[in-house]
């Protein structure tokens, strides 16, 4: 098909841009990674070694990867970013959990311990009963455990030993039953049990400490008051529909911090590549950005990626653009139109422009079409309606020669110039552009005909 032509052209400018808009991303998703393992203690020397050998081998791929295959090994880091990030997490969570857990133990065991002890005629010192009752109000101390065997130890029979004689003490030996002497921990295995509660509060554990490990101490208070809250209830079933709803609200208080997270995610990825092309327009807009949190509202996190993309995408278009027509224009110097300086800024201002060939006097080239799209329209033209026709077939003929040596021109520099639609030659009469001559040399059409493209 050798006649009009509609293609599609992506410059190899606009595919590099690309790879790097790829390889901005990912230094996001490392940066992200680097400093949450920092803050929640799972920073790890060889994997960030890792991490960052793999980084580099993938900007060295910038300049000579496929895009296809690179979008797929760059999907495939960040993708096992945000798995190792989300790990790691659960791995601090699960510390945070189990040590909630170890202090709720230690209260319950205190408060039980201290209860017994006021239950009996025990001597206790001063200073362990007011550790023992800091430690049942809440407040451990670094000592729990040696105050709880402290407090056991005076739960413990006296010991009678040292009163008898060596041969009295034999026979006491030898008279022992095989009962092993009580622990802390058999006591406390003995205590009476709530299931129910204790399930209730290992969940409630769990999310409280993601709280605490993901979004700071500030942002569990109100959980935990409402934890002691439900815990003062002495009524069980009231208790429990307490501790219930807690885990509603945590449950809800979790999901609504994932999704503000994800979106505030790809907010900065979408405003630092919109900040390392254009920070002085959309400075306010960037300010916005920078000012937001996972604390803010998901509807504005929302909207503001949603400019933030419209910005980005305004920005590379136009970019894209000024390349397009430049590749164009320099693939059709080097066949020997002549291309004159202001020529892609008359393409920009008209939607067309006209290229004279000295080898072929009357005929010309036009490519048209809004250029910050990625399609085009190219097709052979007369440059003159007094001319002798039998030419034009000849000429559209040509054309199709020089077409094919312009995409293969392209091809080796990065370009891609595809063909989308065309017609065949002869099947619509060749344009007429009737032009003039402009001060500058240009080709201005005055007036065309033709049939459809």
């Amino acid at each position: 098909m050798s006649g009009p032509k509609v293609v599609r052209i992506v410059t190899a400018e606009e595919l590099l841009a690309l790879r790097e808009a790829m390889l901005h991303r990912l230094d996001q998703a490392v940066a992200r990674w680097q400093a949450q393992c920092e803050r929640i203690g799972e920073r790890d020397a060889s994997a960030v070694a890792a991490v960052m050998a793999r980084r580099q081998a993938l900007q060295a791929l910038v300049a000579d990867s496929d895009n296809t295959r690179y979008a797929r090994l760059i999907e495939a880091e960040i993708a096992f970013l945000q798995a190792d990030t989300r790990d790691r997490e659960a791995r601090a969570v699960d510390r945070a959990a189990a040590g909630r857990q170890q202090q709720r133990r230690q209260r319950d065991n205190a408060a039980a311990v201290l209860k017994t002890l006021q239950d009996r005629p025990v001597d206790a010192e001063a200073g362990l009963l007011q550790a023992l009752r800091a430690l049942a109000d809440g407040h451990p101390g670094a000592d729990a455990e040696a105050v709880l065997a402290r407090a056991f130890a005076l739960l413990s029979p006296p010991e009678e030993q040292a009163t008898l004689s060596e041969d009295q003490r034999a026979l006491a030996t030898a008279l022992q039953t095989s009962a092993p002497t009580p622990t802390l921990a058999d006591w406390v295995a003995g205590q009476p049990a709530d299931p129910g509660r204790e399930a209730r509060l290992l969940r409630v554990d769990r999310y409280i400490a993601e709280l605490q490990v993901l979004q700071g101490p500030a942002v569990a208070a109100p959980y935990l008051e409402a934890l002691h809250h439900a815990e003062q209830e002495t009524a069980p079933q009231r208790r429990n529909l307490l501790l219930d709803s807690l885990v509603l609200e945590l449950a809800a208080a979790s999901a609504a911090f994932a999704q503000r997270r994800v979106q505030l995610e790809r907010l900065q990825d979408v405003a630092s590549r919109l900040a390392a092309l254009d920070p002085v327009d959309h400075a306010p807009l960037l300010a916005q950005v920078g000012a937001c949190s996972t604390d803010t509202a998901l509807p504005l996190l929302t909207a503001l990626a949603q400019q933030c993309d419209t910005a980005l995408a305004s920005h590379q278009q136009a970019l894209a653009a000024v390349s397009r027509r430049q590749a164009v224009l320099d693939g059709l110097a080097s066949l020997g139109y002549e291309v004159r300086e202001g020529m892609a800024t008359a393409w920009q201002d008209s939607g067309a422009v006209v290229l004279k060939k000295a080898a072929t006097p009357g005929y010309g080239v036009e490519v048209g079409g809004q250029a910050d799209g990625v399609r085009l329209q190219v097709r052979a033209v007369a440059l003159a309606a007094d001319r002798d026709r039998s030419r034009d077939r000849d000429i559209e003929t040509l054309w199709c020669g020089e077409f094919g040596r312009l995409q293969a021109l392209l091809h080796g520099q990065g370009t891609e110039l595809v063909v989308e639609r065309a017609l065949g030659v002869g099947e619509v009469p060749l344009k007429e552009a009737i032009a003039t001559a402009t001060p500058s040399g240009q080709v201005q059409v005055s007036h065309a005909r033709s049939g459809p493209a």
